[in-house]
């Protein structure tokens, strides 16, 4: 194993780390390959979610991180080749590796890459994905890092899997402090809802509400997603995308006059009402809201949610 010794000590506490979140897969898979990250110098990574015949992109970090939410068919690509075979794939460059979709990596702008299997009960359930801007020789234990911090994060989403067949997808897409929705199943529908007023010329708005440093008041964060929610109409969808960050799919939303009449009654109905260890002038004071609308402020996912942040 060609791993430095400094290297093998962090990944050591990272899985001490891991094991620590617990339940919380949504964490786990984000510390996991935001680690892989800064152990390898890699320019970014996924987790690919394996979802009856698609691959869910289920965290993302740097360079990946635009494809948060996305879904791709299992077949002909090499991460559907990881998970059938369950071992690790290594891409120097995009531009000679017949396996990969050429032209699907240079939209992502990445050319080369380290996949290998996150396996659960003998079975592929995810891979972890690096992908770096260059050209690459695989020397410096990029793979092994890469495995070893899949291990852990595919023992602990076994514990889902043994629990019940739709277990593991609801803790993936669960912000357990919240109660709401995560940040990669916010992603995933706003990919879908975003082709779908693509493909109707229609319009999609996005919200988003800061209360800054609710992070460290965890009991309040439930009451605040509720205060949302109490605001949306059908077909919305409230998520927690941030760590005092909330985001918000606005589905009926034609005209910018109704995103910014919906927003006002959020901003209203969250700080209408008191909240544990915050006074109502600061709760007034730590909340901004924002918001953007399909196609006028941006095109794709993240550049909406960009463009709605306060």
């Amino acid at each position: 194993m060609n791993i430095p010794s400094h290297k093998l000590l962090a990944i050591i506490d990272a899985q001490v780390q891991l094991v620590g979140l617990g339940n919380d897969l949504s964490a786990v898979m984000d510390a996991a390959a935001a680690k892989a990250v800064e152990l390898t110098a890699a320019d970014g990574a996924v987790v690919e979610l394996l979802e009856d015949d698609a691959i869910v992109y289920r965290s993302a970090h740097g360079l990946a991180e635009a494809q948060l939410g996305l879904r791709m068919p299992v077949a002909n690509s090499l991460s559907g080749s990881v998970l059938t075979s369950r071992r690790a794939a290594l891409c120097s460059d995009s531009e000679s590796d017949e396996r990969v979709n050429r032209e699907a990596c240079r939209k992502v702008g990445l050319r080369s890459m380290v996949i290998v299997p996150l396996i659960a009960d003998g079975a592929a359930i995810a891979v972890m994905k690096l992908v770096w801007k260059e050209p690459r020789v695989f020397n410096d234990g990029e793979e092994q890092i890469a495995q070893l911090l899949a291990n852990m994060t595919a023992m602990l989403m076994q514990r889902a899997t043994r629990e019940g067949p739709n277990v593991l997808k609801q803790r993936m897409t669960l912000d357990e402090a919240s109660g709401t929705a995560n940040r990669a199943f916010f992603y995933e529908q706003l990919q879908a809802k975003l082709a779908a007023a693509q493909s109707s010329n229609g319009h999609l708005g996005v919200g988003v509400v800061r209360v800054s440093g609710i992070d460290a008041l965890p009991e309040a964060l439930a009451s605040i997603s509720r205060r949302i929610e109490r605001e949306c109409r059908a077909g919305d969808l409230v998520a927690r995308i941030g760590r005092d960050e909330f985001g918000v799919i606005l589905n009926m939303a034609s005209r910018r006059s109704i995103v910014t009449s919906q927003l006002h009654r959020i901003s209203t109905s969250v700080t209408g009402e008191s909240l544990p260890g915050i006074s109502d002038a600061a709760l007034r004071a730590a909340c901004h809201t924002g918001s953007s609308l399909y196609p006028e402020d941006a095109h794709t996912a993240i550049e909406l949610v960009q463009a709605a942040r306060p």
